[in-house]
Order: structure tokens, then C-alpha cells, then sequence
């Protein structure tokens, strides 16, 4: 047969991703605050769905499970409260009650009230200050004075080594060599450069450790405290609970609100005789909204399977701690479970847990592992666990170094470089050997 151009008819099986995949897939892969949205906008566009009475309970696929509450218990009064007291009131508050200033002198004050930002530094300089509000340089700097005489100690002030300053002159007893130290040497402290200070300064290194232990118990934003930062809740997917000797998975309701079709509306889609042009539109919403719960419905199965296999493979993390997690793959979920690795990926991500000790999203049960002498593997937060372990049973005035703590964990029969150790150190929130280091 000669090769040549033409047309033939050749049969061959192809995935197609339909919208209604496509839509599944979407849902699956949302976390809990977009699901809640997604839901929100399918009720307005959709008016054959509504929300059935949600009693606040958490349910199991597997097994219905109800919690006793009190109907007339207020879930709100453990919320804890937010300070409403903003920096700039807080200070106008305490220049209210400061008497015998003239009204030229409050009106710079609010000016400079004003430019602070959240961490109570002043932003703008004197020679501003006096052009902006037509006052000598004499005067912006007798209204700075009273400004950085509020509380809390150190605002005001125009830079880091100011507000520290402003700080030790409020201390009881007095330390000169603090004062040194701010002023000329803030970056050796802040690297606890000790021997080095010792020998400049001719001072011994207990007086030093003193002067910079109460340097560190400074506060270099005393205005963060009255800044509000948004407060973002989890809303967990799953709850994992002991009762007796066993682990029970449940999916929390309020992750997933209960949606129902409507009665009437489904009624009237039946009822041939009303208007046709009605009753079609109707049995197109309601076709989108039984997949829409179809949808809603696999999810839920999803996620509790995902989780129920996570939790029997991660069963020691769960009735022990941390440092019990083992290294676990994506790969070997969606094994077990004979689904794709991409269907695990997308019902972990975004989604979270409340375990028995704490909430974890659920893609924290497949950390990295490390490899053992006896062929097993270590997880990341265990090792971390055995690094701080070891660091809280070390000698203070001879503390591991990176090298060392290697070294103890080889002893353990894990490997692992400095390198790494340095990473989970600092990931830990742990200072070096030369800072954690006391005599």
C-alpha cells in the first residue's frame, strides 16, 4: 500500500473532561471559606435550593454522631474580644488629661499623634513638623518631649536605638553600660558578640550578659500591641476524636451546609398542567441542582475516605504527638484508597483537621522523611522534635552546636547533615550554639 493524503475512520479512546467533571473537580479541590461561598452563590442563582435547619452538629459518613448542646448556650462568649482601643485614641486619651499646655502646643502634639505608624514611631522629622504647623523647631521639640513621656515607653520615637533609650531611662535601677550599648553597639548585641563587647568596652561578660539580657526584654514596637491585625478562623473538615481505644473520623457539619431541593418547586416541575415555560426552567434547575448535590455529596466521601486512610496510616501521631508522624507520600494514600495521586492531592489541600492536638491541615501528614540505619525512614517534625529534645537537656554554658547535635542524631541512627540540622533549627525558632550559650 502506497503512503498517501486521505480521510479514514480510525476509533480510539480518548478522556474527555466534560463540564460536569470538570465542576466536580472544582468543588473537591476548594477549601472550606470557598466551598461556604460557592454554596452562598448557588442558592442565589439557583432558587429550587435551600438551606435545611443546621443544628450545628458534626456527622460521620461512616455513622451518624451527635453532640448534646444546650439550645440556649451562647457559642459566642467564647470568642475572645479584640482591642478596639486604637494607638491614636490611646494617646489623645492620656494628652486630654495633661494640663497647662497651650492650644498651639495640643495642636502639634495631634499633628505628630497623627504621622505615627502601627509600631509607634514617629514618621515625620522636626524641621516637617514645625514647617507643617508654623512653629519654631524649639517648640515641635518640647511637644516631642511630652508626646514620648506617654505610655506605652518608647513611643514616639524616631528610630529603634531612640525607643530603646527612651525605655532604660524608665528602669529602676540605673545601668550605664546599657546606654553604651544602644547607642554605639546594637548590632554586636544583637548578635551577642560577648567577648568581643568584653574586650572593647573593658566590662566583665556577667555584667554584659546582664545589661543584654534586659536590653532583649525591650519592647521595639510598643505600638504593635494596639494594632489590629484581620482575625482569619479555620473552619476544620475533618474532626478526629479517641473514644476508648479506637480513632473516630468525623466530617464537621458546618464545613458542609445541609442543601435540600425545595418541596414546591419540585412539585410544580411535575405538575404538567401549570405553565410549560415554567415547568421547563424548572426542571432545568432542578437537574443542576440534584448534580450540584451530587457533587457536594462525593466531596464529603472523598475527604472521609482520604482521612480515614490517613488516619490509620498516621495512627501513632495521633494517640502519641508529633513526634510519632512518620513520612508518608501522596502516592501511598491514593494506593491504598485505588484512586489517582491527584485526587488526594486536591481533597488534603486547603482542607483541615482537629486532631487531639490541635488543627493541621491535612497535607502536614505527608512530611519528607529521613533515612534510618535500620532501614526505616524518620519524619521531618520527629527529627525536629529530637533537636529540640536534645537542646533543652544541653549543658547552657557549653551548648550543641549544629555539628554536634548531627552527630548525637547519627548516635540515634538518623542521618541527617549540619546543613539540615541548621534548617529544622530555625524553622524550631531556636537561637545558634554562640547565642543560646550562658555563664
Amino acid at each position: 500500500m502506497r503512503p498517501g493524503y486521505g480521510m479514514f475512520h480510525i476509533q480510539a479512546a480518548k478522556m474527555r473532561m466534560t463540564p460536569q467533571l470538570r465542576k466536580a473537580i472544582t468543588i473537591l479541590q476548594l477549601s472550606t471559606p470557598e466551598l461556604l461561598e460557592v454554596v452562598q452563590q448557588e442558592i442565589v442563582d439557583n432558587p429550587v435550593l435551600e438551606f435545611t435547619r443546621d443544628d450545628g452538629a458534626a456527622y460521620s459518613v461512616a455513622r451518624p454522631y451527635q453532640h448534646k448542646r444546650d439550645p440556649n448556650y451562647d457559642y459566642f462568649l467564647h470568642v475572645a474580644a479584640s482591642n478596639d482601643v486604637s494607638l491614636e485614641t490611646h494617646i489623645k486619651e492620656q494628652l486630654h488629661f495633661v494640663q497647662q499646655i497651650s492650644p498651639e502646643m495640643r495642636q502639634i502634639l495631634h499633628y505628630m499623634i497623627g504621622n505615627l505608624d502601627h509600631n509607634g514611631y514617629l514618621t515625620v522629622d522636626l524641621p516637617e513638623i514645625s514647617k507643617a504647623c508654623n512653629v519654631t523647631l524649639t517648640q515641635a521639640e518640647r511637644a516631642l518631649r511630652i508626646l514620648q513621656s506617654f505610655e506605652p515607653l518608647g513611643i514616639g520615637a524616631r528610630n529603634i536605638k531612640e525607643c530603646l533609650l527612651l525605655q532604660v531611662q524608665s528602669l529602676s535601677e540605673s545601668f550605664p553600660i546599657m546606654t553604651i550599648l544602644i547607642q554605639n553597639h546594637l548590632q554586636d548585641v544583637a548578635q551577642y558578640r560577648i567577648h568581643k563587647l568584653s574586650t572593647e568596652l573593658q566590662v566583665s561578660t556577667q555584667e554584659l550578659r546582664t545589661a543584654i539580657d534586659l536590653i532583649k526584654g525591650l519592647n521595639p514596637r510598643p505600638g504593635a500591641a494596639f494594632h489590629i491585625e484581620p482575625v482569619h478562623y479555620l473552619i476544620p473538615e475533618v474532626i478526629v476524636e479517641k473514644a476508648g481505644d479506637q480513632l473516630v473520623v468525623l466530617l464537621h457539619q458546618a464545613a458542609s451546609s445541609r442543601l435540600a431541593i425545595n418541596g414546591h418547586y419540585e412539585r410544580m416541575a411535575q405538575n404538567t398542567n401549570e405553565n410549560a415555560e415554567a415547568s421547563k426552567f424548572l426542571t432545568g434547575k432542578l437537574h443542576a441542582a440534584r448534580f450540584f448535590l451530587k457533587c457536594l455529596d462525593q466531596r464529603r466521601k472523598a475527604i472521609h475516605r482520604v482521612a480515614q486512610a490517613i488516619v490509620e496510616e498516621q495512627s501513632d501521631f495521633f494517640w502519641h504527638g508529633a513526634g510519632h508522624l512518620k513520612p508518608m507520600t501522596l502516592k501511598h494514600i491514593a494506593d491504598k484508597l485505588a484512586v489517582h495521586e491527584s485526587t488526594v492531592s486536591r481533597a488534603t489541600a486547603g482542607k483541615y483537621a482537629q486532631t487531639p492536638w490541635g488543627i493541621f491541615e491535612l497535607t502536614y501528614f505527608f512530611p519528607a522523611g529521613l533515612q534510618m540505619e535500620i532501614g526505616e525512614t524518620a519524619s521531618s517534625e520527629h527529627v525536629k522534635v529530637r533537636i529540640k529534645a536534645c537542646i533543652s537537656e544541653e549543658n547552657i554554658e557549653k551548648p550543641y552546636s549544629d555539628q554536634k547535635l548531627a552527630d548525637l542524631l547519627r548516635q540515634e541512627g538518623i542521618h541527617i547533615s549540619r546543613r539540615t540540622v541548621t534548617k529544622y533549627r530555625e524553622e524550631l525558632g531556636i537561637s545558634s550554639s554562640v547565642r543560646r550559650k550562658r555563664i
